[in-house]
């Protein structure tokens, strides 16, 4: 008999066909998890792109310190980038951004804009405080900034599975974020002369055979002047730069290469390879009076840089027009604190009073005296030929105005302190050290009136002068040595004179000493006059309009503490 060559069936193989069709089933849930993580994951990608790109997008406004824009704009991004949600009404939605605070004198207070459109869940909070930014290890890095400068976006979304409802998994959360930091910070373009007429002619007029260079070659400091006005208010023959007459020449040098100076004019079409419109004068350029040709600036310089520097403040009244943005959080509000402590009358406290200790309004003689003093001169302070006063240090506030007809006036010329103390410079000090003053730093304040001067010779030596509503008229006598601070709160700063529309001039010539900014908005115009060389000026005028006449020879190159072109910086931080 002949044995069967069939295999006998084993008890184990029913086993195997159970374990490898769980096996194929586990493989197929996890197919089905793989692929529904990796649509979630592409998913997160496309909602964490959305949200990086509107934060961005509201960045311009927030460096404006304009949290009410800066969340449209990030909705408005929102609303283009994720095609599937309804339309996002981002108006009503910011309206409640207009109630943040954020300063360093109000204090803060934080908004939330948060809407649902469709399967999102979106929401824009600023500002950003580190709590909510801080890493769990790391903390708040040190490009983080301050949380004024800060906006924070979320995007969440519901998205579908396709398989994970065999787990019971009917729908994934994602949450993405983004932490868009916005402020500006000064670029190397510090321009010698920033004409903030928004609207008019001329903005800035050279004549009469004067030369005004902008910059230095050797050394080189690129020569910057830019000019805000559009000519919209400009007619006939007006331009808003001018340079007229035989030997007359406006120049910023160098006039090639990478760090070459320039004229840049806000009223000069974008793509205009040649003076077009009101903007200038193609035959002044041809004929080589305006060097180099002018080109197009984007945007208007504005006030906004001195402000913030000098006086910051959660709001700014308008400008010409022009809306100037709430200084972020950062420097005091140093002008309005120095007016506050020093008030509107009255000796401030520290101070000497000048009739009190037997000084007349209208001295004779040499007289020097110390420490600081309150002028108390109801028609101002009045110094005639052979008279000679000096303030040789201290701070000084007077009353009135101060006018020259000769003799001599000296301010902070021998202080033997050669620097502040600690408490007095940035960012110790808030409200400025009213009765403290070095070599490098004072101030003299002029409740009222201006300073006119037609004989004698000024000497402010590394002090500001501030006017409340004044101006300053030199126009006779010795070219005046006018130096600003080196240090403290108001340190570069040589003039403030903010309110005053009066014609201001300064007649200078060889022995003229300017060092700093001259700060003038509604000058109109201040005027540089005064035949002969100057030799060069370490001085920079930020001011309503400007002219220069009478066969002046003027070179302007600012130094580093001088007042640079803001820039924009936006950066992602999270």
């Amino acid at each position: 008999m002949r044995r069967s060559t069939t295999p006998t069936p084993r008890g184990d193989d029913g086993a195997i066909a159970v374990i490898t069709a769980l096996s194929m089933a586990m493989l197929v849930m996890i197919a089905a998890i793989v692929i529904d993580l990796g649509f979630v994951r592409g998913r997160a990608i496309t909602d964490q792109t959305a949200a990086d790109l509107a934060a961005l997008a509201g960045g311009s406004a927030l460096a404006n310190r304009n949290p009410v824009v800066a969340c449209e704009d990030a909705f408005n991004s929102l609303r283009t980038n994720l095609s599937d949600a309804p339309l996002i009404a981002s108006g009503s939605l910011c309206s409640a951004m207009a109630g943040t605070v954020c300063s360093i004198t109000s204090g803060t207070a934080t908004a939330t804009a948060a809407t649902t459109a469709g399967r999102y869940t979106l929401f824009v909070r600023y500002p950003a405080a580190d709590s909510e930014i801080a890493d769990p290890v790391f903390g708040v890095g040190r490009r983080d900034g301050q949380q004024c400068e800060r906006m924070r976006l979320s995007v969440t979304s519901n998205e579908p599975v396709f398989f994970g409802r065999l787990l019971g998994r009917t729908s994934y959360v994602v949450t993405r974020t983004a932490t868009v930091r916005a402020t500006y910070r000064p670029s190397p373009r510090i321009p010698a002369l920033w004409l903030l007429d928004p609207w008019g002619c001329t903005s800035l007029a050279v004549t009469g055979g004067s030369r005004l260079t902008a910059g230095t070659t050797s050394p080189v400091v690129p020569g910057i002047i830019t000019i805000d006005s559009d000519g919209s208010a400009c007619s006939g023959s007006q331009r808003t730069v001018s340079s007229t007459g035989t030997g007359t020449r406006l120049e910023a040098v160098p006039d090639s290469g990478a760090a070459g100076g320039s004229i840049d004019l806000f009223a000069q079409p974008r793509n205009a390879t040649t003076c077009s419109g009101y903007a200038c004068d193609p035959a002044d350029v041809a004929s080589g009076r305006l060097s180099p040709q002018p080109g197009f600036t984007a945007t208007r310089a504005t006030r906004l840089p001195m402000d913030w520097r000098y006086n910051c403040r959660a709001s700014y009244p308008s400008y010409h027009g022009l809306a100037i943005n709430a200084c972020p959080q950062g420097t005091p509000g140093y002008l309005d604190l120095l007016r506050t402590s020093i008030g509107s009358t009255g000796s401030p406290g520290g101070f000497q009073r000048w009739r009190g200790a037997g000084h007349s309004c209208n001295p004779a003689g040499t007289i020097t005296v110390s420490g600081n003093w309150w002028i108390d001169c109801p028609g101002g302070l009045s110094i005639g030929t052979g008279t000679s006063v000096t303030f040789a240090n201290g701070n000084i506030v007077l009353d009135a105005g101060i006018s020259m007809t000769g003799g001599a006036l000296r301010f902070n010329t021998s202080n033997s302190v050669p620097n502040l103390s600690s408490a007095c410079l940035p960012p110790a000090v808030t409200v400025p050290c009213l009765t403290t003053t070095s070599t490098e730093a004072a101030f003299i304040y002029l409740r009222t009136g201006s300073i006119n001067v037609t004989g004698g010779n000024l000497t402010a030596n590394h002090a500001t002068t501030i006017l409340a509503d004044g101006y300053v008229k030199i126009t006779g006598g010795a070219p005046p040595t006018w130096l600003a601070p080196t240090e403290g709160p108001f340190a570069g700063l040589a003039l403030w004179s903010e309110l005053s529309s009066s014609q201001f001039q300064i007649n200078g010539g060889a022995g003229a000493t300017l060092e700093g900014t001259f700060f003038t908005p509604e000058a109109k115009p201040f005027t540089l006059s005064g035949g002969g060389s100057w030799g060069q000026q370490k001085a920079q005028f930020i001011t309503y309009q400007l002219a220069v006449s009478g066969g002046a020879n003027l070179s302007l190159a600012p130094n580093d503490s001088s007042i640079a072109l803001p820039v924009k910086d936006i950066r992602l931080i999270r």
